[in-house]
């Protein structure tokens, strides 16, 4: 008899399976029929405690930017997660609790995507190399992720002077190399002093940002330039260095136009006027080489005194 009972519980088990693979075949459907096609995602247990496919094995930072480093763990259930730094296995964090006394670091779960986060303030360029996250599974189950901390790199477009007329909108523009995120902020500076952005009596002074790749382009336009905007300009990204430029604004009676750091260029008048006066000095009966250089430099200081007083 117990025989009997054993084949019956076989025989009822043998019916579950054939329910349960029914159950599934009915579940896909098309134009509302079975097709007999089974989803067989859902005749395999759940997977354990295990890392995404596509976890990230490499993220770059920027100095002056926090690092965000992902660790994609997938049905954790109870098991925890934990950040060891490779190059001297500090423990780091386990779970939300930070071990190392290095406050830059910290972690914490996206309520999202439900990764966890391992993020490092004020990264440097020597906190590069590999990050390991794991889950405490046994064995251990691991995954590395490399950290490269950038430099970035603030140009500003031209060759170090711009000259425009009175009248004309001056365009000034600063590109951040280098910076995989965008700087928190880039600040203007004229004459050391920050420049104020909106609607003025003379014109309107503007800010256009743009970041793609790793590279940021910030553009000041100054509309209706007048000869108090002349002077030194700064572009100060929070993750570079400052760069600066000059900019002259002339007192001319040409149509106004729009003059670009791209442009750089002195006035035509000045570049006509000089050659003119060196080739008079040369004819100069009795005049030495010593008060030629002199002569030249006082007239090409008046030269340029000259155009921008006029």
């Amino acid at each position: 008899m117990s025989g009997f009972r054993h084949l019956q519980a076989l025989f009822l088990l043998h019916l579950a399976d054939v329910q349960m693979v029914d159950s599934v075949l009915q579940s896909n459907t098309l134009g509302g029929h079975a097709v007999g096609v089974p989803d067989w995602a859902l005749l395999n247990p759940p997977k354990g405690p295990h890392f995404a496919d596509d976890s990230p094995e490499q993220i770059t930072a920027a100095v002056g930017s926090p690092a965000h480093l992902p660790c994609k763990a997938r049905n954790l259930g109870s098991k925890s997660v934990s950040w060891i730094r490779h190059r001297d296995l500090t423990m780091l964090t386990v779970g939300a609790f930070t071990f190392t006394t290095d406050d830059r670091f910290s972690a914490h779960r996206d309520p999202t995507t439900g990764d966890w986060v391992l993020v490092l303030r004020r990264p440097q360029p020597s906190d590069s190399g590999f990050y390991e996250c794991s889950i405490s599974t046994k064995p251990v189950t691991t995954r590395s992720i490399k950290l490269e901390v950038v430099v970035p790199r603030a140009e500003m477009v031209g060759d170090g002077t711009v000259f425009l007329d009175r009248g004309s909108t001056l365009n000034l523009t600063c590109l951040v190399h280098f910076s995989p995120t965008p700087p928190e902020f880039i600040l203007w500076y004229h004459r050391d002093k920050l420049v104020n952005y909106g609607k003025r009596d003379t014109g309107e002074i503007t800010v256009q940002t743009r970041h793609w790749g790793d590279t940021t382009r910030s553009s000041l336009l100054v509309i209706n330039a007048t000869m108090k905007d002349s002077g030194r300009y700064s572009c100060k990204p929070s993750n570079a260095l400052k760069v600066s430029i000059d900019v002259h604004v002339l007192k001319s009676e040409t149509p106004a136009a729009m003059q670009t750091t791209t442009s750089g260029a002195s006035p035509a008048s000045v570049s006509h006027t000089l050659p003119a006066l060196l080739l008079a000095l040369r004819f100069l009966p009795g005049l030495t080489h010593a008060a030629s250089q002199a002569i030249t430099c006082t007239l090409a200081i008046s030269v340029i005194t000259s155009l921008i007083d006029r």
